[in-house]
């Protein structure tokens, strides 16, 4: 629904209106007024010196000196123009400051629809990017996740293996070591049976040169107290053949 200012209407319908108070306007200048005055000037006969021509198109009247009547009515559609036009133009400018106002309103409503429309569309960019950043995070975060678990795994997995490792060679070192002292003290046994065995065979070397030497020492000694009895006894005879 439209009003008689032009307020809500289309601007074709704007133009429209405009075009019709012109040619009202238009229309007015030949009002019944004018053609009363024209039909009163050329109705007159009488008066000297009217000519009228008359073609197939056009008729042309030529007038003499006007008298006091015929300017005054001239000077009455004077007036009625000159306030038909004052009227036409102050209505014209109501249209076109209806138009304009409806212009500013219709620019600031379309400002104020793009002014909503990118306020929306940046709060949907807004949260759009807010939701993909929450997104990537939870992803990154995921993947940490996994990534440091798997690392957990795998690190408990080397130090198992590590562990593992070293537990064998622990045990391989040990079992080494025992056989190593096994086989030191077997042979240190091995050593010290022979040792015991050398010295008791150089003891008993020992002890039978040593009996040896006694019976050899005690052989001498007996044999040199043989000798000395003979000898002392060869003495005793001969001394005693000498006397």
């Amino acid at each position: 629904m439209t009003n008689s200012s032009g307020f809500g209407q289309t601007e074709e319908e704007r133009l429209k209106t405009a075009n019709n108070l012109a040619r009202t306007s238009n229309n007015l200048r030949t009002s019944t007024a004018a053609q009363q005055y024209l039909t009163g000037i050329t109705d007159r006969t009488g008066g000297p010196g009217n000519i009228t021509a008359e073609t197939d198109d056009l008729k042309t009247t030529y007038l003499p000196d006007q008298s006091l009547g015929d300017q005054a009515i001239l000077q009455e559609l004077t007036n009625k123009q000159n306030q038909l036009n004052m009227e036409v133009g102050a209505e014209l400018d109501r249209v076109n400051t209806e138009f304009f106002t409806d212009l500013d309103i219709r620019r600031a409503q379309a400002v104020a629809g793009e002014t909503r429309a990118g306020q929306r569309v940046g709060g949907e960019e807004t949260r759009a990017n807010l939701a993909e950043e929450g997104s990537q995070t939870r992803a990154t975060s995921r993947v940490a996740g996994q990534e440091q678990r798997a690392g957990f795994a795998e690190e408990g997995s080397q130090t198992r293996a590590t562990e593992r490792v070293r537990g064998q060679e622990d045990r391989g070192r040990l079992a080494e070591e025992g056989s190593q002292t096994r086989a030191t003290s077997r042979v240190a046994g091995q050593e010290q049976r022979a040792g015991i065995a050398e010295e008791g065979s150089q003891t008993r070397g020992t002890r039978r040169v040593e009996g040896q030497e006694v019976r050899e020492t005690d052989l001498q000694r007996e044999m040199f107290r043989r000798y000395k009895e003979s000898r002392d006894y060869d003495q005793a005879q001969r001394g005693a053949r000498s006397y």
